[in-house]
């Protein structure tokens, strides 16, 4: 029961993330079309407009692949994962993931200590903190550390086989077929 509780929760906190990025997409062409008009109708060309692009642009290509992007879809190499057996796909799935989660856990102080070493620095126009505008960074790389943790439990777990052979096909078709 609060399995399927929490798979609710889960499934509800994603689709809000996709919202949010949606917006947060929708934001961006909102402030590039008003600039565009400012500039070329009114004369009155918008100084902040590219710099509000640009960190919303930020925001939203970190925390739409942390939050909504789902590990599948990422672009992966997979040669030598495809011509292995599901033991060798396993070995591999806890080796890399392991291996880049322990990396980035280790690098996880520095990022941090350098977002936080940012707060002396502003943005041009806006003057906007620039701790504040790449704190998303640290999202980000918690999440992806999270997610390979979470690899890591499902390739050592009891039911490993599962998670194996669901990427054995291609899990969607492309304009060739």
């Amino acid at each position: 029961m609060a399995a399927v509780g929490a798979t609710n929760l889960l499934k509800r906190l994603h689709r809000i993330a996709e919202i949010i990025s949606g917006l947060m997409f929708a934001g961006i062409f909102v402030v590039f079309l008003l600039g565009i008009v400012m500039r070329y109708v009114f004369s009155r060309p918008l100084m902040w407009g590219d710099e509000v692009a640009i960190i919303i642009m930020l925001w939203c290509t970190l925390l739409t692949d942390a939050f909504v992007v789902r590990s599948k879809d990422h672009v992966a190499f997979d040669v030598v994962w495809d011509l292995a057996p599901a033991r060798g796909r396993r070995a591999i799935g806890i080796l890399g993931s392991g291996l880049f989660a322990l990396i980035l856990l280790c690098a996880l102080p520095t990022i941090f200590d350098y977002i936080l070493f940012l707060w002396r620095e502003r943005t041009d126009v806006l003057e906007w903190r620039l701790d504040i505008v790449f704190s998303c960074f640290g999202v980000y790389m918690v999440m992806v550390v999270v997610r390979l943790v979470a690899k890591l439990v499902e390739f050592s777990g009891r039911h490993w086989r599962e998670h194996v052979e669901a990427d054995s096909g291609p899990s969607t078709e492309n304009i060739v077929g």
